[in-house]
């Protein structure tokens, strides 16, 4: 049994429409263009397909390119990777697993269309779906298609108290056929996930590792340098990105966005830019950037550093400053599925 890493999916990358006014501004019309320059710079190396809630089709529909295929989906908001499902292959044939979602322990109190997400899909791709016994989210997660995988530790733990690390740990092994688990133990101080792996460190092919230090956790920055001095540490390629940054916004950009009871306030505390929050594709692979002066060299940089590490892959830049302003990057806004039977 192998837990199958986005690389080794044929299926299109499946991103999801933005359109809540009490997470994101101007009533998401900053998210959905930048979803949509997303989805279309990826097209020409990916098959893409975009799902989109029910009521916001009719609005959606004159605005998608024809390479962007789409269909009807209900979710409450567009962290797909989150509370998606995960994909097993045993003797030869694909099955889905999911676990409980929680909105990231009451960080958004509107999830339960979100919760139901991993069986929509499931049945989408005709593929049987198997659960987790406890609460887990994609972006605490990072394999490498082989066995070994990044789990964050804190994030998980702060999830299931009730359970010890140990038993977590058997069971993420039978159930996802993982053979070695690294935990991760510094969250991020503007990470608002309270520790997701996809913006600290990550598998990005077989033998390849990318991670970013960051300017304002130098704690992380000695777990990862102990994590480069550990024995099998040496059968991987280590690409160090430009450090993780906590950017602030102007409080103005965020005037429109509605407070509801339940929901994170947009605006008050700064956003995490990572460009270790990428997409790896098959014959691509996705690089954020973000539009803050603060990163402006450090764009350039990390677009010439994925080039090299990956001269066989396709690199796509994509603009990814709105999505950090909603909480998450690429990453998290995308799943890869391991088949077309969409519909």
């Amino acid at each position: 049994m192998t837990l199958l890493a986005d690389w080794q999916l044929q299926g299109p990358l499946l991103a999801l429409w933005p359109y809540r006014n009490d997470v994101w501004r101007a009533n998401a019309w900053h998210a959905q263009q930048t979803m949509l320059q997303m989805v279309q710079r990826i097209a020409p190396y990916h098959p893409v397909s975009l799902g989109i809630h029910p009521p916001q089709i009719q609005q959606a529909i004159p605005q998608l390119p024809q390479t962007v295929g789409w269909f009807p989906l209900s979710y409450d908001d567009i962290w797909l990777r989150d509370y998606g499902p995960h994909f097993v292959v045993s003797a030869e044939r694909i099955h889905a697993v999911a676990a409980e979602f929680d909105g990231w322990q009451g960080l958004h109190s509107v999830h339960q269309r979100d919760q139901r997400m991993a069986q929509r899909l499931s049945h989408h791709c005709r593929l049987a779906l198997r659960r987790l016994p406890f609460i887990f989210e994609g972006g605490m997660l990072s394999h490498d298609g082989a066995g070994t995988a990044f789990v964050h530790a804190a994030s998980l733990q702060q999830r299931n108290p009730q359970w010890r690390r140990r038993e977590l740990q058997r069971v993420l092994q039978a159930r996802l056929g993982l053979t070695r688990i690294i935990w991760i133990e510094t969250v991020l101080r503007a990470d608002e996930t309270a520790g997701h792996v996809d913006n600290q460190i990550q598998f990005m092919g077989p033998d390849v590792i990318v991670y970013a230090q960051s300017v304002n956790d130098p704690e992380w920055n000695n777990e990862v340098l102990k994590l480069r001095q550990q024995a099998w540490a040496q059968a991987y390629r280590w690409l160090e990105l430009p450090p993780c940054q906590a950017v602030i916004d102007k409080v103005e950009l965020f005037y429109d966005v509605q407070r509801r009871e339940g929901v994170r306030v947009r605006g008050q505390a700064p956003s995490l830019a990572s460009y270790v929050n990428m997409i790896r594709l098959p014959e691509a692979i996705v690089v954020p950037q973000f539009q803050h002066s603060s990163c402006a060299d450090s764009n350039a940089l990390a677009l010439t550093q994925v080039r090299e590490m990956f001269s066989d892959l396709n690199v796509v830049a994509v603009d990814a400053t709105e999505f950090i302003r909603g909480g998450g990057g690429p990453h998290c806004v995308s799943l890869v599925l391991p088949n077309s039977l969409l519909g």
